[in-house]
């Protein structure tokens, strides 16, 4: 049928994908702040002019629409000098993010138009209020590099110390030895601008350069993510090994994957990183799992205690951090993954499914964390519900299934008329939400009349096959959230893992 056809080219795409060390690269799409942020900083250095060039074609160019107010500020402030009012970028940047972030975010994204020139420093942002204390590495260095920056941007030095300015070179010079620091580009690019403002043409600051100007991409803007090598082949080995994919092209993706591994047992998302995240991991877990127990089993049961460690007492997990709140996205992930173990982690899967049961809103949706498509947590906490071991389901089962039923409403009432569905309810189809969709109805353990709906949506993301044999997709992917960036072998992945969900619970 059909369905085999497309998921066949699928396979032999991603399969080339593959390099000989078993990775699949993914690289990441140009965005206009990082861009912005370069461009800015190439410019106070006096380096790399024609890279300066590049950067200005790449945001001068007409995108057809693409661009959001905040990226118009930023480009408009970087190339014109023409000034924006941060109010109405923050009323379509942050609406309806509802995060724990969320005052992070807006100072964050203050200073970012404020360092390209789109706003004023305002003496409101109060640099001695930061804090940049114990969390994820890259989120310390953002902090300290936001309170230094907007110090000196005020003009008010004196609000930040020695230290403060010594603990920046510090965590600098640490993270640009190994590559782009932590492959985050936006982090990188912060601490460059701070470190810059009180040390200009500082070997620092010119070897950060260095790293980042390799990162510009051949359209000439900079992506956000230097290297997503690691989460990129967890996913695409998950979804070659659910096709039967060529068992060479996996185990050399499985081995990769274990070499890969961190000291704490979790993966990063990146080549020559050290913080784990608890995305990436279930992701990699998921797939050793499926691909071949007995040859991975210490990286699995390393990884198992990774997960243990983080989970929240609430019962959910974080993305990076033991201790910080803990959302549906990263617990469905982490359920999911661990069920392969059955009643070895039964206690941690129980306490997962009722964290989930808790988080779903009357609608049958959850928060929508690191996406921005609803149905992408829907399907994460499907699949977790539904990884139960025996044991454990009995007590959960009534839970479970009117969970269920709340989720399957959901999507009954949100597909659209051409048998898609869009990030939310409304929303014009797209390919990853359709995609996402039926992953979660292929969870769901087949529910009463989801057969014609599934099959709908299935007929509808087979028209979306490009004459490559590829899919292309909206970016639905916010990182940080809630920006979008994009890696388009993402289109791919979750095409293929989706039309193999289907088969595999229809057996169409």
């Amino acid at each position: 049928m059909e369905a085999d056809r497309v998921c066949r080219d699928l396979v032999s795409r991603l399969a080339a994908q593959v390099t000989q060390d078993g990775c699949v690269p993914g690289p990441c799409a140009s965005r206009v702040l990082e861009s912005a942020l370069l461009l800015t900083l190439l410019r106070r250095e006096g380096q790399h002019a024609g890279v300066q060039e590049r950067l200005e074609g790449f945001l001068s160019r007409d995108t057809g629409g693409g661009r959001t107010r905040f990226d118009s500020a930023l480009s408009d402030g970087v190339l014109t000098g023409r000034q924006a009012d941060a109010d109405w970028v923050h009323a379509e940047l942050l609406a309806d993010f509802d995060h724990f972030t969320f005052a992070r975010k807006r100072l964050f994204f203050d200073v970012c138009l404020a360092v390209v020139g789109a706003i004023d420093f305002d003496a409101g942002m109060r640099p001695e209020r930061i804090d940049s204390g114990n969390r994820a590495p890259w989120v310390q260095m953002i902090m300290l590099a936001l309170k230094v920056t907007i110090a000196h941007g005020l003009r008010r030095p004196e609000a930040v110390t020695a230290a403060d300015h010594e603990r920046l070179v510090t965590l600098l010079r640490e993270g640009q030895r190994r590559s782009v620091w932590e492959n985050h580009v936006t982090a990188h690019l912060l601490a460059l601008l701070a470190v810059s403002a009180f040390a200009p043409r500082s070997a620092d600051v010119a070897k950060g350069l260095r790293l980042l100007v390799e990162c510009v991409n051949p359209d000439g803007g900079l992506p956000s993510i230097a290297n997503l090598s690691v989460f990129c082949t967890g996913v695409a080995g998950l979804a070659l090994a659910r096709a039967g994919a060529d068992r060479q092209v996996t185990v050399r993706m499985g081995d990769y994957l274990a070499a890969m591994q961190g000291p704490d047992g979790g993966w990063p998302f990146g080549e020559n990183m050290m913080q784990s995240d608890v995305d990436t991991t279930s992701y990699a877990l998921a797939f050793l799992a499926s691909l071949d127990t007995g040859r991975y089993a210490k990286p699995l049961q390393r990884a198992g205690s990774y997960l243990s460690a983080v989970a929240g007492q609430d019962g959910g997990f974080p993305t990076y951090v033991a201790g910080d709140p803990s959302e549906v996205g990263m617990t469905g992930g982490a359920a999911s993954a661990l069920g392969w173990a059955g009643d070895a982690h039964a206690g941690l899967l129980e306490n997962a499914a009722r964290y989930l049961l808790g988080a779903q809103k009357p609608d049958g949706t959850f928060e929508r964390s690191w996406t921005l498509s609803e149905a992408n947590t829907i399907w994460r906490a499907m699949w977790a519900l539904h990884s139960l071991p025996p044991s454990r389901l009995p007590q959960l089962r009534a839970g479970r299934e009117q969970a269920v039923a709340r989720s399957w409403g959901f999507f009954d009432l949100a597909q659209n008329d051409d048998g898609g569905w869009g990030y939310r309810p409304g929303d014009a189809s797209d390919t990853t939400s359709t995609a996402y969709s039926l992953l979660a109805l292929s969870a769901m353990g087949r529910p009463a009349g989801a057969d014609v709906t599934a099959r709908r949506g299935v007929f509808h993301l087979l028209a979306r096959q490009e004459a490559d044999g590829g899919f292309t997709a909206l970016p639905d992917q916010v990182a940080p959230r809630p920006l979008l960036f994009d890696a388009p072998v993402f289109a791919d992945i979750w095409a293929l893992l989706a039309l193999g969900a289907c088969n595999e619970s229809w057996r169409w």
